[in-house]
């Protein structure tokens, strides 16, 4: 973790950390741990209990090392890479999901979630952009 007053990466390090907590361990420990019905209430179907479990569990795993990431002194290309494919990955399969009519049951708290899931995966995606040139020497 940077401990200047001029940190070039703390937009990245904050979203990076925002999205670790939110889709990394909050998500992916909703879908690991969670009851079977509990999403239902929101009007989201997961399918068979095996893989949401295993995307919890990935998603758990990409959350701890986006922590780990944020708390870096210098971020190397490679992470900026790997954030901007798993991230932008996933918004794309939240809009194409939301296009294809699969979340029509959601609820109103269903759709905040899904928003806000959304929105901070693609931002997670967008901003390492930038700083993508100055991590690899160009």
């Amino acid at each position: 973790m940077a401990h200047t007053f001029v940190d070039h990466y703390r937009p990245i390090r904050a979203i990076l950390r925002v999205n670790g907590l939110v889709v990394g361990v909050g998500l992916g420990l909703l879908l690991l741990l969670y009851p079977i019905n509990l999403l239902n209430t929101f009007g989201f179907d997961v399918g068979p209990p095996l893989m949401a479990r295993l995307a919890g569990s990935a998603l758990l795993g990409q959350g701890l090392g986006l922590l780990l990431a944020a708390a870096d002194v210098e971020l190397n290309a490679g992470t900026l890479v790997s954030t901007i494919i798993s991230n932008g990955l996933l918004a794309i399969t939240f809009f194409v999901t939301y296009l294809n009519g699969s979340f029509s049951h959601l609820t109103p708290l269903g759709k905040l979630l899904l928003l806000t899931l959304f929105v901070i995966c693609l931002l997670t995606a967008v901003l390492p952009i930038p700083y993508l040139r100055r991590g690899i020497g160009l």
